[in-house]
């Protein structure tokens, strides 16, 4: 049982998209390298360099990675910025 195809759905719907967020790239290749690196561990450890970027007062290489974390996982960088802002 086969749907018809609806002229909305004639285009991909992907990150590539010109409508799509783009994310910096830079960002998205060190996700991409710390991901192959560490798995599922990657978020956290892009969450403690922007801890330790901060603690040395570097908010440049802090917000870096706090960028890097939220590719990996939105909730987690949120969850951050809330606790470093209270």
């Amino acid at each position: 049982m086969a749907r018809p195809v609806r002229r909305r759905h004639l285009r991909a719907v992907n990150d590539n998209s010109a409508s799509a967020q783009m994310q910096p790239q830079a960002a998205l290749d060190s996700a991409l390298r710390l991901f192959a690196a560490h798995g599922f561990s990657a978020a956290a450890r892009a969450r403690d360099a922007a801890m330790i970027a901060e603690a040395n007062g570097d908010a440049t290489r802090s917000a870096f990675w706090l960028e890097v974390c939220n590719t990996l996982d939105r909730r987690m960088a949120r969850d951050f910025k809330a606790r470093r802002h209270r």
